[in-house]
């Protein structure tokens, strides 16, 4: 009984630390660091920039997408554009095309993004690069933030903040707090040294740093970043530099995206073991508690919920009735959607698809599932 006792409490107090502890302790560590960005520079310091784009069957938003990049407040003679056109078959290519000063690369088969990114970077001569999708926004200053941080010494990737225009439904409304739980992690760790990754909407690196990724790569956003980490260089997230997205108002559509995220998490970690060794991976610490630890925290609910079965005392009968308390709200959620409307039942939901976006994640790369290609959400 006693195993059983130090079983229970060791995996809930992995559980807290995974989205408790270590976020308190990253913010609090973060604070013992002075934040400093640069100023934006004067249009005569900016560098020669390309911004990189993969799009596949996007016809019908790509020349918004192109108009917002030709208004940022950016010299237009050192801001290259350079789409990849991925297999599409609703006439992107042609469009493009049509579209004066943006290069464009037809690729006639669908291969995938990291394949359309190692296309683009063996055309890219710029010293920057600037990597971004189709769908969001880009504020007008983005581009001359993410430029001025490298101003700072030892930085190899720069990553916007994505913003997320607010929803209307409750669904949507729990998703956007755990978006803002996780960008308040990602400033933190930005601050303390370096975040682990970047959002593919909008980050920047040095194109020396650039390695191709490997075939049918899910996540560059993350592997492109730590590359640069590997080489002990820092990952910053500037919030001046803002994108701007819909947010996914539907659970489901969100915990797509999450299985096809966490899959790709997956992928890299066997594809790149040096993440888990400390002397090679200066942001260890936040790559072991930020991502790797979360991917086990489904495995650690299911031990501590069969150890407060067993377990007769009174303390382990209120955790096992608050536990199994927990997951009917999360069922009741999925069998009666009109009771989302509960911010506990909603925050249940999403918290318990997110673990379990996880199982499936795993699962699905054991079974050799992990696709590179994406679907327009």
């Amino acid at each position: 009984m006693m195993s059983l006792k130090m079983l229970f409490w060791a995996n809930a107090a992995f559980i807290a630390y995974t989205y408790a502890g270590y976020p308190m302790l990253v913010w609090l560590l973060s604070r013992l660091r002075r934040q400093v960005y640069c100023p934006p520079l004067d249009a005569s310091a900016l560098p020669r920039v390309t911004v990189v784009m993969a799009a596949y069957n996007e016809a019908q938003r790509i020349r918004e997408k192109i108009d917002n990049l030709r208004a940022l407040d950016y010299p237009a003679d050192r801001l290259d554009i350079l789409v990849v056109s991925d297999g599409s078959t609703d006439g992107t290519a042609q469009l493009l095309q049509d579209l004066p000063g943006v290069r464009t690369i037809a690729c006639l088969q669908r291969r995938g993004k990291a394949h359309a990114l190692n296309l683009a970077m063996a055309a890219v001569h710029a010293p920057f690069t600037v990597f971004c999708d189709v769908r969001q926004v880009i504020a007008p200053d983005a581009l001359r933030h993410l430029m001025s941080d490298f101003c700072l010494p030892n930085i190899g990737a720069v990553s916007g903040e994505l913003i997320h225009r607010p929803s209307g439904t409750h669904a949507g409304q729990t998703i956007g707090l755990y978006w803002r739980y996780e960008k308040w992690i990602r400033k933190a760790e930005s601050r303390l040294h370096s975040t682990v990754g970047a959002t593919g909407a909008l980050y920047a690196i040095r194109t020396a740093d650039f390695a191709p990724l490997g075939d049918n790569t899910i996540l560059d956003d993350f592997e492109v970043p730590m590359g640069t980490v590997r080489r002990g260089k820092r990952v910053l997230l500037d919030p001046r530099a803002q994108v701007y997205d819909v947010l996914q108002t539907e659970s489901t559509a969100e915990q797509r995206r999450k299985i096809r995220t966490l899959t790709g998490n997956f992928q890299t970690f066997v594809r790149h073991p040096w993440l888990f060794v400390p002397w090679a991976n200066p942001a260890w610490f936040q790559f072991m508690s930020h991502k790797v630890f979360r991917l086990l925290v489904p495995y650690a609910m299911i031990l501590a919920l069969l150890c407060s079965a067993v377990l007769a005392s009174p303390v382990y009968r209120v955790a096992l009735a608050l536990q199994l308390g927990f997951y009917a709200l999360a069922a009741l959620a999925h069998w009666a959607p009109s009771t989302r409307r509960s911010k506990f039942v909603s925050l249940a939901q999403v918290f318990f698809d997110m673990n379990a976006a996880a199982v499936i994640a795993g699962m699905q790369f054991a079974r050799g599932r992990a696709d590179a290609r994406w679907e327009k959400m």
